[in-house]
């Protein structure tokens, strides 16, 4: 595979106000990163609003639960939100916090085991639906599987996937966890998936806030990709 096409950010992408972040970065600094959701991230999460917003999502599916903050968020646009956490005592927990949510259903199971779930429940899977992907901090990295069953089977599925390497911003944190299982571009495309768009964030890594971890955005539907390309949040990466 060739390298990742290399290409300088431009700052004025960044379309967040001094206002929301400096507010946000003031509250960030009172709690640890995991307190709030995804990683206590202004930029990360006016990005999901964007994905949400625009690309008329109506369900969403999370893998890694942890502590129910950034399901939370989600479970706010009252539309059903299903969330998976392996850890029994981090499910306990996110329950209490979630059960005022009747739109969203957490499984305390395998992330794998709910998208195979999920692939045979009656429910629609040609609505635009968005997985947010952040159960790889275990032993078993399911990512690969995560995708592939995602993009498998539902026709207008956007990935956004938590603690991955942005190529040309090494100021975004990422998980590697040795051979084969470092959280890269080459990582997703080694699984079993059609011709896919892949994004990175536009911002720079030094205006982002919170933990600052990397992720990427990733989608196989032509209609989706064309209202991700319009983001000034993303920017498309293209192999080269």
């Amino acid at each position: 595979m060739n390298n990742p096409a290399k290409s300088k950010f431009d700052t004025s992408l960044w379309n967040m106000s001094a206002t929301v972040t400096s507010n946000y970065h003031a509250a960030a600094a009172m709690q640890p990163w995991w307190a709030k959701p995804m990683n206590s991230q202004p930029a990360r999460l006016e990005l999901a609003r964007q994905i949400i917003a625009r690309c008329g999502i109506a369900r969403i599916v999370e893998t890694g639960t942890f502590l129910g903050t950034t399901t939370e968020f989600f479970a706010q646009y009252n539309i059903p939100v299903t969330t998976v956490e392996i850890h029994p005592e981090f499910a306990n927990r996110s329950r209490e916090r979630l059960k005022k949510w009747p739109n969203v259903n957490l499984r305390n199971t395998d992330s794998t085991q709910v998208m195979q779930d999920l692939a045979r429940e009656p429910i629609d899977r040609s609505v635009p639906t968005l997985f947010y992907l952040d159960a790889h901090w275990q032993e078993r990295l399911p990512l690969g599987e995560e995708a592939e069953l995602a993009i498998g089977n539902f026709s207008k599925a956007v990935l956004m996937v938590d603690d991955f390497e942005v190529p040309d911003d090494p100021g975004y944190g990422f998980d590697d966890y040795g051979s084969g299982k470092r959280l890269c571009i080459d990582y997703l495309l080694a699984a079993k998936l059609p011709a896919v768009f892949v994004y990175f964030p536009s911002t720079p890594s030094d205006r982002e806030g919170g933990a600052r971890r990397g992720c990427a955005v990733v989608t196989a539907s032509p209609e989706l990709a064309a209202i991700l390309d319009g983001i000034t949040l993303l920017r498309r990466w293209k192999q080269g």
